[in-house]
Formats: structure tokens, C-alpha cells, sequence
């Protein structure tokens, strides 16, 4: 796939040539010296997903709306067995949320044989993409954090949560099993200051942090929280958005997975055009996360303006240590 950046003539051009490789055999990032790219989208500190479990109805009724008024977008990992609204999921992943998968019908996978676990598992992201065709890979919930087969799960997702309770660094050791952190009244972030804590140490390790919620209110859902305290813990992000890039879990992995197979080569600097080749390894249907990426900016440049695809882009001027950098996604 080509993507260029065109100019007028008040502009510098910064052309992009962007190369996606259909395959997974290859994960290394290889960048020229004049290119940085970011740990997290925008140059975040750390990456924040809100996941919701079993579909209780507040986090339809309240969350979302908390989330769409912010423009912060959240996963609800949806048991496709327990008669969901789809019309709802839909609304949901039109606004950008994300619609993935906690199996077909909430099984123990402990307890289950290898059959059952497939049907599950196959049977859930069927129903999903049957229901929600704009789904463009799933990720899935293991029901009771009990992990499933990794060879199996990973015929039909790309990425699994699981609830171990810890922080995950810049690129998880497993994809197949995410930690995340319960919330609510039964477990250890049940309040605003529990929120920013545990957001505060991501930050502070450059990492990412997964918060797992079921109930909300009075809805019934395990391990309730309250309304007030899920928004006093997005005004907080919102307050700190050059900090926290506040994501879907599945857009999250995307931006891991791209970000650390991503080669950039200078094909050609002159005194108005930058011209570069991207490629990386990934499925491009899966993988769609812009990836955020600067360099310096020449000292003659005072305006970029650029274009992928004959559509315009945002491409940014920002300054560093007294030194200014294009940046762009």
C-alpha cells in the first residue's frame, strides 16, 4: 500500500511509502537514525484499556456515554451465548469501541476437554463476526482468568486477557495471556485514588495497564463499582492526556505488535521533500494502528503539510529540548 504526503508550495513534503509484508515470521524493528519512534501512541508515558466483562447492562447504559463524551474508546468482552443486544454491540463499535469475545458460554476451560474448548471459542468469534462483519480480528476474555490452549485460542484470536494483577511492561511476554487488574469491590482498585495509582505506575515504568470491570452500579455484575468513581477515573486521564493514551484493548496490541516490527528507510532528503519506505510484517486487515513517529525537522523547514492516499493527514511540528521534529501518525 502506497501512502503519500503532498504539499502546496507554502509547504515542505514529507512522502510516505508505506509496504505491508503478509507475515509473522519476522518481528524486529529496524529504523534509520534520524527516526524515533513511539512506545506509545503520541509519545504517551503508558497505555490505558478500560475492558468490560459479561455485558451487564450499566456498562452499556453508563459507561459507554462516559467514554464517547471523553472520546475514549473501551472493550466489552461479550458472551455471544447470553442473548447480547447486538444493535447495541453495533452502536458500540461504530462510536469506536471494541466488541470481543468471552467464549459462547462462560465456561471453566479447566474443566472442559478440547473439544468443548474449541466450540467455544470458534463458535463466539463466529457469532461476533456474523453480527459485527467491521470486526477486523478479536480478541478474547478468558471466562474466570482460567487461560485456555494458546494453540487453539490463537486460531481465532490475536490477542488473550487474562487478570493476573500486574502491570505489563512496553510488549508483554505472552499475547495470549495479558494480565489485567480487577476493579470494583472485590478487588484492589476500588476507588478514584486506586484508579491513579495504579495509571501513575504504568506511566512511571512506560507501561501498560488493563483494567477489568464487570458490574457498575446496582446492575448485578460481579465485583461492583461505582458510576462516579469509573468517571472521576476518566476525568483524571482526560486531564492527563500528553500521559495516557487511553485505548482499546485490541488497538493496544495492534500498536505493540506494529510498533516492534516497523522499519523506516530514508529514501531521499532534499531541500523540500523528505521521502520515506515503511514496512513491516503484520496482516495489514488485522493490523491498522497508526504508529506514532518524529524527526527532526529541517532547520530551513518552517511548514509540513502532507497527504497518505490523497487524503490529508495530520502531521506536526513540535519542539524538543529546544530542537523541533516533525511528527506524524
Amino acid at each position: 500500500m502506497n501512502r503519500l504526503l503532498k504539499t502546496s508550495h507554502l509547504y515542505k513534503v514529507l512522502v510516505i511509502i508505506l509496504l505491508g509484508i503478509s507475515s509473522l515470521t519476522i518481528i524486529s524493528q529496524t529504523v534509520d537514525p534520524e527516526y524515533e519512534v513511539a512506545t506509545w501512541f503520541g509519545f504517551c508515558d503508558a497505555a490505558i484499556s478500560y475492558t468490560f466483562d459479561d455485558g451487564c447492562s450499566n456498562q452499556f447504559t453508563k459507561a459507554i456515554p462516559m467514554f464517547n463524551e471523553l472520546g475514549f474508546f473501551g472493550t466489552f468482552f461479550t458472551v455471544t451465548g447470553w442473548s447480547p443486544d447486538w444493535k447495541v454491540l453495533q452502536a458500540a463499535i461504530a462510536s469506536g469501541h471494541e466488541i470481543a469475545s468471552h467464549t459462547v458460554n462462560h465456561p471453566n476451560f479447566r474443566t472442559i476437554d478440547i473439544t468443548n474448548q474449541i466450540n467455544e471459542l470458534k463458535n463466539s468469534a463466529d457469532a461476533i463476526s456474523d453480527h459485527i462483519p467491521e470486526s477486523n480480528g478479536l480478541t478474547l476474555a478468558y471466562p474466570y482468568c482460567i487461560r485456555g490452549n494458546d494453540s487453539i485460542v490463537a486460531q481465532y484470536y490475536f490477542a488473550a486477557r487474562g487478570c493476573q494483577g500486574f502491570i505489563e511492561p512496553a510488549t508483554p511476554g505472552n499475547f495470549l495471556n495479558i494480565s489485567s487488574i480487577v476493579c470494583g469491590n472485590l478487588g484492589p482498585v476500588n476507588s478514584a485514588d486506586a484508579f491513579r495509582q495504579e495509571a501513575d505506575s504504568a506511566a512511571d515504568m512506560n507501561g501498560w495497564c488493563v483494567y477489568l470491570i464487570h458490574g457498575i452500579d446496582d446492575d448485578g455484575g460481579y465485583s461492583p463499582i461505582s458510576s462516579a468513581t469509573l468517571k472521576e477515573s476518566l476525568e483524571f486521564l482526560d486531564e492527563n492526556r500528553d500521559k495516557f493514551w487511553v485505548a482499546t484493548f485490541g488497538n493496544v496490541v495492534r500498536y505493540i505488535r506494529e510498533r516492534n516490527c516497523l522499519n523506516i528507510h530514508e529514501l531521499e532528503a532534499n531541500a523540500d521533500t523528505i521521502r520515506l519506505e515503511l514496512t513491516d510484517t503484520l496482516n495489514n486487515i488485522i493490523y491498522n494502528q497508526a504508529v506514532t513517529v518524529r524527526r527532526p525537522l529541517p532547520k530551513q523547514w518552517k511548514n509540513v503539510k502532507g497527504t497518505q492516499n490523497g487524503k490529508e493527514i495530520s502531521t506536526n511540528i513540535v519542539v524538543l529540548n529546544s530542537r523541533k521534529y516533525i511528527e506524524f501518525n
